[in-house]
């Protein structure tokens, strides 16, 4: 917690807790031990004017327009804006709202700290008849007024006027003197998709502090310097990429940038790129996307992909800062293949951003990040908090509704260096709401990861008052409840449920038009899970159902309308938008299109009928706990079992447990990279063996040799230990084979907090202790059946409507024995037996306290 001053006479009671426990503020400190109280309105008079100088920007005035706009609605008191003259010597009352070097005469003598890139800091100060209100920038003085607002009550937690919270203060003082400035320098996330509503997303970032006077350039460059210079290019082809021995052309054309005259022109061209604009803090050499890098012997002597984008790049960053125009930044993502990190160096005002996603090598983000530091880049972060095509603005699906992704990364990008951030996201508010508005209070001050619990109890209160309790569970439900695995059924039942409380403890309208905006959302939830697991002309018909009713909805901001109507169709082959309703029919000739608003009888009866139609699970068993602490199955003496199969093909990470006889043990592996031709450019297998008994939990022994090339090859992997170890593998999803020694132990877990991720048909077998009553869990696929250790099928998992709970009555004598899943696909994650499987009981590990209560002399 940054140290601060800070007093009010006043305190709304939904920010009880916040006042007593002020949020922590990036680079804040006090600058007067006991600041003043000033009374700014009493009695719907305002008591001092708003102070701005004559020859002010038009940022500075436009922000000292919105304080006079909020002032008067929070204290319901007209406030006058006066212009003072280049003299002004400080002794005048006012609110002083300006540049800091427009009143040198300010309170609070440290200076501002302005080292850095973008130094938007500034200044809330209390004098015994002035509050300042100053920046560093003019952008710094935007952020000062609505830091201001902001701790008088003012919120605006979503995009429309539904979600903005005005306090009522007649009477309104305020003790202050702290500096602020922000962690991240640019903070891009979320900022909106491209078809969205400009206006209210520009409105929702101002006020929620996520401008700033710095602009990072990192779009794709390439194409605009093509087109830029046509006629050069024109003339010497030889400026493009060699592929397939042929000079490859094109919007996404790469450079050869070995080639001394185009690196020339770049440079000449990022040269008079910046005379013309002096201003401009930056400039991109992101290259143009895809692949097609030049093949030309020269180029591969210049290195890796990354080696020759970040060639260009400094290039241009040393061209530029010789300019004498001040600090001038070069902006290049780390993506696609130029995101594993280079072999050079990176001059000191390159950017990297790297990509959270599409990365190439196998690299995990921590690696990158680390290994583009490494090379002395400056770091930012390109992140993906909603890509509508993965998440379909389902509940916990996109990162940017996951509290404990955003709470965990943002911190940990700025500890490693990363100080600029931007992010793709939706118009997703009904799914991921909650955290698009806590991700600019962590970007500002990454210390509030830390008081998110003070944030989300700000947003509750704030945003449904009375109603805050079912409120609570609401958002639990949709933001943080990542462990529970739960069916579709039971989360919309629970939704509905919670949403019919609040309403009823609550007669403020403005909070009913909150809760109506999550109706419909849910209804949304509900629609789209009838479509998803309907065939034929009901799937077709459940998919008309899921667009209208999105497009009713599109100006509450709940879904991302435009992606789900008109760029995605869901991906899904089995149902049509008829070109009768196509996206850009208007409304008045298209059958599908409605903007007539919901009544509010409308969403009643949506609200009585989900509630009716969708039932919580109720569970019929009790979830166990078990160890991790795990001993060969075969001190049971289980009776001989078929081995089991599983298809050792599989992409992305992989998790094995495993027992080694003896110390200095040898695991040998036959492993096959790259069975994915055309994703053969994620790098090598990489291989980590970790032992149980090895204290620092770092790996025993790794092996990062075989290539993704399709040719089987020998890895040993050799530990210093004996007993428990598992053993992890990545390939950056291209598809491995890993063939296991038939006389080691090889089980997976598969649990609620950890499923198994086996893809193809799989048979393997499970252990149910001694007592077991139920064997219950859940299921992500409807294939496979359940049999018990004499082989009768108890549980057919094809006829479940839809993945979810499954819940078997273990049969008289068919405890402490081996059961088995067969002919099955997705995961089973056990909860109320060990949850491992294994191919045979000679292979099986369970947990120790498991073994030792059944095992029998």
């Amino acid at each position: 917690m940054h140290n601060l001053s800070l007093q009010w006479s006043w305190i709304p009671c939904f920010l009880f807790l916040i006042a007593l426990t002020p949020p922590s503020l990036a680079d804040s400190h006090a600058t007067a031990e006991s600041p003043p109280t000033i009374l700014l309105a009493s009695a719907e008079k305002a008591l001092l004017p708003i102070v701005v100088r004559e020859d002010c920007d038009a940022i500075v005035l436009a922000a000292a327009k919105d304080l006079q706009e909020y002032l008067q609605k929070i204290s319901g008191a007209p406030f006058t804006i006066q212009e003072a003259a280049a003299d002004f010597d400080g002794s005048q009352p006012g609110i002083v709202v300006g540049l800091e070097t427009s009143f040198p005469n300010r309170p609070g003598r440290q200076p501002f700290d302005d080292s850095g890139i973008g130094p938007d800091q500034y200044l809330l100060c209390s004098t015994t008849n002035q509050l300042y209100v100053l920046g560093s920038t003019p952008m710094a003085v935007e952020n000062a007024v609505w830091g201001l607002l902001h701790r008088m009550g003012y919120r605006l937690y979503f995009l429309t006027d539904t979600w903005e919270v005005v306090p009522d203060q007649p009477k309104l003082s305020i003790a202050i003197c702290v500096t602020e400035k922000p962690d991240y320098v640019t903070r891009q996330a979320p900022r909106g998709a491209p078809w969205s509503d400009r206006a209210l997303w520009a409105r929702w970032k101002t006020r929620n502090r996520l401008n700033s006077s710095y602009s990072l350039s990192t779009g794709h460059a390439y194409g605009n310097i093509v087109r830029r210079h046509q006629e050069a290019f024109s003339a010497h082809p030889e400026y493009f990429a060699l592929v397939d021995g042929e000079r490859r052309t094109g919007p996404n054309a790469k450079f050869c940038i070995s080639n001394p005259g185009l690196r020339q022109l770049v440079v000449d061209h990022a040269v008079a790129t910046i005379k013309a604009n002096p201003r401009l803090k930056s400039i991109s050499m992101d290259p143009s996307d895809g692949g097609g890098w030049c093949e030309c012997d020269q180029c591969a002597a210049v290195g890796s992909v990354s080696d020759r984008a970040l060639t260009l790049a400094n290039d241009v960053a040393t061209a530029i800062n010789k300019l004498g125009l001040g600090p001038k930044h070069v902006g290049m993502y780390g993506y696609n293949q130029h995101s594993p990190p280079p072999n050079i160096k990176a001059h000191p005002n390159v950017v990297i951003s790297v990509a959270t996603a599409f990365i190439r090598g196998g690299y995990t983000v921590e690696e990158l990040v680390e290994g583009w530091q490494r090379q002395d880049a400056v770091i930012g972060i390109r992140d993906y908090h909603d890509v509508f095509a993965w998440s379909h603005d389902l509940p916990r699906k996109a990162r940017g509704g996951k509290i404990d992704y955003l709470t965990r990364t943002i911190p940990w990008f700025y500890e490693h260096g990363a100080r600029f951030m931007n992010s793709e996201n939706m118009d997703s508010w009904g799914a991921n709401g909650l955290g698009y508005w806590l991700t600019p209070q962590i970007l500002w001050d990454v210390d509030n990861a830390q008081q998110v619990d003070d944030l989300i109890e700000d947003f509750l209160t704030g945003a449904f008052g009375e109603a805050a309790a079912p409120m609570r569970q609401f958002f639990q439900l949709l933001n943080q409840d990542s462990v529970s695995v739960r069916s579709q059924e039971d989360v919309i039942a629970r939704m509905y449920r919670y949403l019919d409380k609040a309403q009823q403890l609550t007669s403020d309208q403005q909070i009913h038009a909150r809760i109506a905006d999550l109706i419909l959302y849910t209804r949304y939830l509900e629609l789209y899970q009838t479509y998803r697991v309907s065939k034929g002309s009901a799937r077709q018909a459940g998919f008309e159902q899921v667009w209208r009713h999105a497009y009713r909805i599109q100006d509450r901001m709940m879904l991302s309308t435009v992606a789900l109507c008109q760029r995605d169709r869901f991906r899904d082959s089995a149902v049509n938008v008829p070109a009768e309703a196509d996206w850009k029919v208007p409304e008045e000739e298209n059958p599908w299109k409605s903007s007539e608003p919901f009544s509010t009888d409308e969403i009643q009866d949506i609200l009585a009928a989900g509630i009716k139609a969708n039932q919580p699970t109720v569970l019929d068993f009790v979830a166990q706990n078990y160890s991790d602490d795990l001993v060969p199955a075969n001190q049971l003496n289980l009776a001989p079992v078929a081995k089991g199969r599983y298809d050792n093909r599989n992409r992305g990470t992989q998790r094995v447990h495993t027992w080694l006889p003896k110390p200095k043990s040898t695991l040998e592996l036959q492993v096959t990279g790259g069975l994915i031709k055309h994703y053969r450019d994620r790098g090598n297998v990489r291989f980590q063996l970790h032992a149980q008994a090895e204290a620092t939990l770092d790996a025993v022994d790794t092996d990062n040799s075989v290539p993704p090339d399709g040719i089987q090859r020998t890895v040993r992997l050799t530990s210093p230990y004996s007993g428990l170890h598992s053993i992890e593998w990545n390939d950056g999803s291209d598809q491995t084979q890993v063939v296991w020694p038939a006389d080691i132990p090889w089980t997976v877990r598969s649990s609620i907090e950890e499923p198994m991720r086996l893809g193809g048909r799989w048979d393997l077998y499970f252990y149910v202790p001694r007592g077991t009553k139920i064997v219950g869990g859940y299921t992500d696929s409807t294939k496979g059946e359940l049999h018990d250790s004499e082989g009768n099928r108890l549980f057919d998992f094809s006829e479940m409507d839809s993945p979810g709970y499954f819940s078997v009555a273990v049969p008289s004598g068919q405890d402490r024995a081996l059961w088995k899943f067969v002919n099955s696909r997705g995961s089973r994650m056990l909860m109320t037996v060990p949850p491992y499987l294994a191919p045979s009981a000679e292979t099986l590990l369970l947990p120790r306290e498991v073994v030792d209560a059944d095992h029998e002399e």
